[in-house]
């Protein structure tokens, strides 16, 4: 039996075919991992600015009542920074303050644009050392 003329060309293109189809299937497996991959990396090194000033403010803070540990335990906590008009610590766009009304201090961080996110604290002496009790959050318009 006699074949025709390019019969085995058909055959050869369309094995090639077959083999570039799975070639690139494999590529966009591939790519796909990559993107996930970067994806992911890109989520576990996003910086949280909301966390970055909350740490520096608190480590500002209790740098400060530990400086002026002694004053605050003579004088008591609520008439010691009843004369705090200004912020009492700041470090780029966030503060902390302290509000005369409730007693609270205010650790205010920009949230979003034109906003800020208020946390309200209590301080309170324990034996030798200070701690902060949580109070609410709120979120303020500039």
């Amino acid at each position: 039996m006699q074949t025709k003329k390019g019969f085995i060309l058909t055959y050869s293109v369309f094995i090639g075919i077959i083999c570039l189809i799975i070639m690139m299937y494999i590529f966009d497996m591939q790519m796909s991992e990559v993107k996930y991959s970067t994806s992911i990396k890109r989520y576990v090194l996003k910086e949280d600015s909301y966390q970055k000033y909350r740490e520096y403010l608190m480590t500002l803070f209790f740098a400060y009542v530990n400086e002026k540990n002694k004053q605050i335990k003579e004088l008591g906590i609520n008439e010691f920074f009843y004369n705090s008009n200004s912020d009492i610590v700041s470090y780029e766009g966030a503060k902390v303050s302290y509000s005369n009304k409730t007693n609270e201090f205010i650790f205010t961080t920009p949230y979003e644009y034109r906003s800020n996110r208020n946390d309200y604290f209590k301080l309170e002496a324990t034996d030798e050392n200070f701690k902060l009790i949580f109070i609410k959050t709120d979120y303020t318009n500039k």
